[in-house]
């Protein structure tokens, strides 16, 4: 049986606004993916960028990233990705997370300048709580996005459920320099792969 929890992420066209509306020189690369490869993002596990053809259509643009957890053997251990996204130690062991994927950049942003993307979570894990396999943004602290209990879930067809495309906006508080960081990880076991997506305009 496959085991096929994904991530899909949208981000908008203005991904970062002053709160006067007015367009920030913002320095993320590539936040579109409509160079078709994931130039300008640092990536760990299993990333690619795909069409509509992966079988959920971007919201934006033609492309979108995908992430995949592998298994324990071929992926990234969650101590490898807090590593890698800069968490503190246990912030993805403390929730049984085995190993998955992500992608990330360092971004240079102004207090009041705002965060705004897209994004869809694809699984056909079974609900448990043992195996609740979830999507994450990690920027400041990790911010949970989706996993196999979100009550959005939908059946998308007879291979997985999605939650279907949401928003998700996040306000700076304070001007500096971040990680941004986006993943998906296999919770309590890894006996099969796993998948996600990352779409931008």
């Amino acid at each position: 049986m496959l085991k096929f929890s994904s991530l899909a992420l949208a981000f908008t066209s203005s991904m970062v606004m002053l709160n006067t509306g007015t367009a920030h020189a913002f320095n993320l690369s590539n936040n579109s993916f409509e160079t078709g490869d994931l130039t300008g993002w640092v990536t760990t596990g299993e990333a690619t960028v795909e069409n509509s053809s992966f079988g959920v259509a971007p919201t934006d643009g033609t492309y979108q990233a995908v992430l995949e957890t592998l298994d324990v053997d071929t992926g990234i251990s969650a101590t490898e990705l807090e590593n890698f996204l800069d968490l503190s130690t246990g912030s993805l062991t403390d929730f049984d997370a085995i190993e998955g994927s992500a992608i990330k950049q360092t971004i240079t942003v102004k207090a009041g300048d705002t965060l705004s993307f897209d994004w869809n979570f694809l699984t056909d894990d079974l609900k448990s709580d043992d195996y609740n396999d979830f999507a994450f943004l990690s920027l400041i602290n990790i911010e949970h996005l989706a996993d196999t209990f979100s009550p959005n879930l939908f059946s998308f067809s007879r291979i997985f459920d999605e939650t279907g495309y949401q928003s998700y906006t996040y306000q700076f508080q304070n001007t500096g320099t971040y990680t941004l960081g986006f993943a998906v990880v296999d919770v309590g076991d890894d006996t099969i792969s796993q998948s996600g997506s990352v779409e931008s305009s």
